[in-house]
C-alpha cells in the first residue's frame, strides 16, 4: 500500500492547508483517526476551496502509503 509514494505531495496539516490556500492541491487525503480539531480545519479549508477529500482509516496507514516511517494525519496531492 504505497499508493502515494511516487506522487507529488505535502505531508501534515500546515503544509496541506498552505497547498490548498495557494491553489496547489489537487486532492487531500485525511485519516479518520485524526484529532477532530485538525479534521475540522482541513474540511473547512477544502470546502472553501472546492478540494476533494479522500478518507482513509488510520494515520499509520496513510503514513505507510506515503512512504514515510511515521503516522500522517493528512496529505495533499499537489500539482
Amino acid at each position: 500500500m504505497n499508493q502515494f509514494v511516487d506522487v507529488s505531495k505535502v505531508i501534515g496539516m500546515k503544509q496541506t492547508l498552505k497547498a490548498v490556500k495557494e491553489g496547489k492541491a489537487l486532492k487531500v487525503i485525511l485519516a479518520e483517526d485524526t484529532d477532530e480539531s485538525i479534521k475540522k480545519s482541513i474540511v473547512e479549508c477544502c470546502d472553501n476551496h472546492q478540494i476533494t477529500i479522500e478518507r482513509v482509516e488510520t494515520k499509520v496507514g496513510l503514513g505507510k502509503a506515503s512512504g514515510i516511517d511515521r503516522a500522517a494525519a493528512v496529505i495533499a496531492i499537489i500539482k
